[in-house]
């Protein structure tokens, strides 16, 4: 049964979970996040990908009120980060991969700790997704694996009933058995009740496994950020077989194709990694001064992707 104890002021009217407007972060002399821009619609599970201090962590604890911006805004659900932190934290569960549980705690007593600091709380809800994982109910905390810890935050997390989950690393370290229990709930239980799930990460396979929408960050920038389908639709690497070994000449007309990124010879052939246009760059290479006897061209894997953006260090 659903605890209420306060009456919620209304959200705000507003089409994104997250909206970010050149958020600027700086510890000391170092730039974490430097002007970064960012939308992150309603009811998706967004992938926040990058490098280890790309600056995630650091967008995410502004995102929570815990470290203040040195620059620009942030808004939550409609709500400023700054101006109105305690609504965005009424309204948002939280999860990272440092374990900020007390470990003298038994299960049932954090459980009543979170009710208790919570607007809401839905006990019936936490013992559920305790189930599903199969924690030990009554075990003290220090007692749990690393995994059970993450999946115990991501229950707590859960209890309020948040209109947005942001998650902050929360699979690191994990084992494979556990990592893979934490993604099925997150996919099958929490991404199918149409909440927004906002998961900070530099694993690939766990972004390829829950997300729906990807953003890539390096430097505290944002180098790309849409649907995870349409991003490897518009990044493509196409392979030209010549007739005969094509001049330097050749090579220098495909690197001025728009959105060519990256043009490699391949002994009589010619390789090009296209961000864009990829309809356009077909047809450019098909609109040829010399005879190709054979093209073709396979999608990017995430990991190729990412390693591009990250490696050329800024995007379109």
């Amino acid at each position: 049964m659903t605890d209420e104890r306060m009456e919620r002021v209304p959200t705000p009217a507003d089409d994104a979970a997250i909206r970010i407007e050149n958020l600027v972060v700086d510890y000391g002399r170092k730039r974490a996040v430097d002007g970064l821009d960012m939308v992150v619609p309603r009811g998706v599970v967004y992938g926040f990908l990058g490098p280890n201090g790309a600056g995630k962590t650091s967008t995410i604890k502004t995102l929570m009120g815990f470290r203040r911006p040195d620059g620009g805004r942030a808004r939550v659900l409609g709500y400023d980060v700054v101006e109105e932190s305690l609504e965005v934290r009424a309204r948002v569960g939280f999860a990272s991969e440092v374990n900020s549980l007390y470990e003298g705690m038994t299960v049932p007593r954090i459980c009543r700790l979170c009710r208790d600091l919570s607007r809401s709380w839905d006990q019936a809800l936490v013992d559920r997704y305790i189930s599903i994982f199969g924690l030990p109910e009554n075990a003290k905390i220090r007692k749990l694996s690393k995994g059970q810890k993450a999946q115990l935050q991501l229950c707590l997390a859960l209890g309020s009933n948040p209109e947005l989950l942001i998650l902050d690393e929360p699979t690191s370290g994990l084992d494979p058995v556990a990592r893979r229990a934490f993604l099925k709930v997150l996919v099958g239980e929490v991404a199918a009740e149409g909440r927004t799930v906002f998961f900070s990460t530099h694993l690939l396979s766990d972004i390829e496994a829950v997300a729906d929408t990807v953003g890539i960050i390096k430097g505290g920038k944002l180098l790309a950020s849409g649907d995870l389908d349409e991003m490897r639709g518009s990044h493509r690497v196409f392979r030209a077989v010549y007739a005969e070994t094509p001049p330097e000449e050749e090579v220098r007309r495909l690197r001025s194709l728009p959105d060519v990124r990256e043009v490699e010879r391949e002994g009589r052939g010619i390789k090009l990694q296209v961000r864009g246009d990829v309809e356009a760059v077909e047809r450019g290479l098909r609109d040829r001064p010399y005879p190709v006897v054979d093209l073709d061209s396979t999608g990017m894997s995430l990991e190729d992707i990412f390693v591009a953006y990250v490696e050329d260090g800024n995007g379109r």
